[in-house]
C-alpha cells in the first residue's frame, strides 16, 4: 500500500505540471499615435494630487474625503473581502487535514448484529484524516488565478473611485470659490447701483432728468439684488455637496485662496497614448476582470477530464480505551479517480459559455480603452479652449470697466443719455460674471485632464 501511494503521488506530481487551456495574453488594442492638441507629450510621471493643488484648504478637504467617504470605505472593505476569498480558493490546492474522535457503546443481540442493527460493547476511535485533490489539469490553479485577477480588478476599482472622488472634490471647491467671487461681484454691483439710484432720484426730484431714468436705475438695482439670493442658494448647495463627499453633516466649508490665486500648471505632460493602458485604474480593472473571466475557460475545460484524489486515515481504534494505543493502530490510504462519461455535452456547453463571456469581457475592455482615449482628447481640447476663452473674457471685462467709467462721465456732463450707461453697466456685469465662470471652468478642465490621465490619485 505504501509503495502504491508513493508511486501515485510521484506520478501525479509529474503530471501536475500539465494544464489544459491556453495562457492568458493581454489583448491588443489600437492606440492613437498621439493625442490631439497635445503640446507636451513628454513621457514623465504625473505628480500627486496634493502636489498639483497649492490651496491648503482644498488639500485638507481632499484628505478628509479620502479618509471618511463612505463609498470609498465600502470599496476598501470589498478589496479586503476579495483578498480573503482569493486566499480561500488558493488553499484548495493543498491537502486538507482533519481529526475525528468517537466513543460509544451499545448492546445488540446476535440477530440484530447480523443485519447491522447496532453494536455490542464499547468502542473508541481517534484518527487524523487527509483529503487531497490532485490538480492534474490545472482546475484549482485556474480558479486561483481567476480569483487573484478578480481581486486586482476590485482593487483597481477602488483606485478609480479615489480618482473620481478627488476630481469631484476639487471641481466642487473651484465651483464654490467661483460662486464666492460671483457673489462679491453681485454685492459690489448692487452697492454701486444703489448709489446710482440715489443720485438719479435726487436729480429727478430737482427736475434735472426725466422720470424714465429713475425707473431704469431702479430696474438695474433690482436686477443685481435678485442675483444675490440665487448665488447664496448655490453656495449652500455646493457646500452641502462637499460635506456629503467628506461624510459630514451640513455646515460651512473653510476657504483658502480665492479663485484668481489658484495656480495650476498650464501644461500637464500626458505621455504616450499607450501609457494610458497602464495608468488608468478603470482600464486596469477592466483588463483584470477580463483575465479573471479567461481563467474560467480553463476551469470549465479541466472539468471535462477525470479528477484524482487521495484520502487517508491514521489513528487508533479499539473496543476498550486501555488497549487503544497498544493494539488499536489504524492506517488506511485510498486513491480515487472520478470523471464524466456521457453528459449530453453539458461540459462542452459550459466551456462555450465561458468563452462567450470572455468575448463579452474583452469587448467591455476594448470599449473602456476607447472611452479613455476619448476622455483624454476631450480634456485636452477643453483645457486648451477654456484657457483661450478665459483670456478673451478677461479682455472684455477690463474693457467694460473703462467703458462704464467713460459712459458715466459722458452722462454726468450731459453728452449722452442714461441708456448708454445702462448698456455699459449690463455689459460689464455680464462680463465679470463670465470671467469668473470661465476661470472656474478652466481650472476644472485641468482637473478633468488629470482625472482622464488616471494619475495623481495616491
Amino acid at each position: 500500500m505504501k509503495k502504491f501511494i508513493t508511486l501515485f503521488i510521484s506520478i501525479t506530481v509529474v503530471l501536475g505540471s500539465c494544464m489544459v487551456g491556453s495562457k492568458y495574453q493581454q489583448p491588443a488594442v489600437v492606440t492613437p499615435t498621439d493625442f490631439s492638441n497635445n503640446a507636451n507629450a513628454d513621457t514623465v510621471a504625473l505628480v500627486k494630487w496634493f502636489d498639483l493643488f497649492n490651496d491648503t484648504a482644498l488639500q485638507s478637504i481632499i484628505k478628509t474625503t479620502l479618509s471618511n467617504n463612505k463609498d470609498l470605505l465600502t470599496a476598501a472593505s470589498r478589496v479586503e473581502e476579495a483578498k480573503l476569498q482569493t486566499d480561500i480558493i488558493r488553499i484548495n490546492q493543498y491537502p486538507s487535514f482533519a481529526y475525528q474522535v468517537q466513543a460509544g457503546g451499545g448492546s445488540a443481540g446476535n440477530d440484530a448484529l447480523k443485519v447491522g442493527g447496532g453494536i455490542s460493547g464499547g468502542f473508541f476511535k481517534a484518527a487524523g484524516l487527509l483529503n487531497w485533490e490532485i490538480d492534474l489539469w490545472g482546475k484549482l490553479r485556474r480558479a486561483t488565478a481567476s480569483a487573484q485577477a478578480q481581486f486586482l480588478a476590485v482593487d483597481e476599482n477602488r483606485n478609480a473611485l479615489r480618482v473620481s472622488l478627488v476630481a469631484q472634490t476639487a471641481s466642487l471647491y473651484f465651483l464654490l470659490r467661483d460662486l464666492d467671487n460671483r457673489l462679491l461681484i453681485a454685492q459690489r454691483t448692487l452697492a454701486s447701483r444703489k448709489e446710482s439710484t440715489r443720485i438719479i432720484s435726487e436729480r429727478f426730484d430737482k427736475g434735472y432728468i426725466a422720470e424714465l431714468d429713475k425707473f431704469q436705475a431702479i430696474q438695474q438695482e433690482a436686477q443685481a439684488a435678485a442675483l444675490i439670493p440665487n448665488i447664496q442658494r448655490q453656495i449652500a448647495q455646493t457646500e452641502n455637496a462637499l460635506n456629503i463627499l467628506m461624510s459630514r453633516n451640513p455646515g460651512p466649508i473653510a476657504r483658502g485662496q480665492n479663485i484668481f490665486d489658484q495656480l495650476l500648471p498650464p501644461d500637464i505632460p500626458v505621455g504616450l497614448p499607450s501609457q494610458l493602458l497602464q495608468r488608468r485604474p478603470d482600464i486596469k480593472a477592466s483588463e483584470n476582470a477580463l483575465q479573471s473571466q479567461f481563467e474560467r475557460i480553463g476551469i470549465a475545460q479541466a472539468s471535462m477530464y477525470p479528477s484524482f484524489s487521495l484520502t487517508g486515515l491514521l489513528g487508533f481504534a479499539s473496543p476498550q480505551l486501555n488497549t487503544m494505543i497498544s493494539n488499536g493502530f489504524v492506517a488506511n490510504g485510498f486513491a480515487g479517480i472520478v470523471g464524466p462519461i456521457f453528459q449530453f455535452n453539458q461540459n462542452k456547453k459550459r466551456v462555450e459559455v465561458e468563452k462567450v463571456r470572455t468575448t463579452q469581457a474583452q469587448l467591455q475592455y476594448e470599449q473602456t480603452v476607447i472611452n479613455a482615449f476619448a476622455d483624454v482628447s476631450n480634456a485636452l481640447t477643453a483645457s486648451k479652449t477654456y484657457a483661450e476663452e478665459y483670456d478673451k473674457r478677461k479682455i472684455q471685462a477690463d474693457a467694460g470697466r473703462k467703458a462704464l467709467e467713460l459712459s458715466n462721465a459722458r452722462y454726468n456732463y450731459g453728452y449722452t443719455s442714461y441708456l448708454e450707461v445702462l448698456i455699459q453697466e449690463n455689459s460689464l456685469f455680464d462680463a465679470e460674471l463670465q470671467e469668473s465662470l470661465l476661470l472656474q471652468q478652466r481650472l476644472n478642465a485641468i482637473v478633468s485632464l488629470y482625472k482622464a490621465l488616471g494619475g495623481g490619485w495616491n
